[in-house]
This record gives C-alpha cells, sequence and structure tokens, in this order.
C-alpha cells in the first residue's frame, strides 16, 4: 500500500519493496479518484518517456540496418557465379 509524505508542502507517494525498500511510485489515480494522465501515460515524466523512446528508436534502427546489410550480402552470395569442376 501506498503512503503519502509531505516533503516541503509537496506530496510524495512512497511504497514499500520487500527486495529494495522504500521507492516513490506515481499513482495513476488523484486523490479525488480522476485520472492522473501524466502517470498513466508517461509514469511519471514526460523527460523519460522520450529518452525511452529514443533508445527504442534506435534498438529499431539497428535491427532494421542489420537485417538489411545481411538480406544484401545474401543477394549478393546468390548472384554470383557458380563454378562448376570439371
Amino acid at each position: 500500500m501506498a503512503k503519502k509524505v509531505e516533503i516541503d508542502g509537496e506530496s510524495v507517494y512512497m511504497k514499500k519493496n520487500w527486495l529494495l525498500g522504500w521507492g516513490v511510485i506515481h499513482p495513476i489515480k488523484n486523490e479525488d479518484g480522476t485520472i492522473n494522465w501524466k502517470n498513466l501515460i508517461a509514469g511519471g515524466s514526460w523527460f523519460k518517456l522520450f529518452i525511452l523512446g529514443v533508445i527504442i528508436a534506435i534498438i529499431l534502427g539497428a535491427i532494421h540496418e542489420y537485417s538489411t546489410a545481411v538480406q544484401v550480402a545474401n543477394d549478393c552470395l546468390n548472384k554470383t557465379p557458380q563454378i562448376i569442376f570439371p
């Protein structure tokens, strides 16, 4: 269960994990029961969501580049003339 802590007039929600101890969480519902869209979509930080998107785009780009290089190498090997020894 999350605990609400007041620090310098700002509400911080913390939850105790059995392995790592206490950690800050970003609940998806406000105190009045409405949905907090920022926490639901971005997990509390738009910047971290943007960085995650950039990392995923780099990984997908690397996968696409590798598969294209393998396809080009395969096409080159298939176009080479077959040498038949007598």
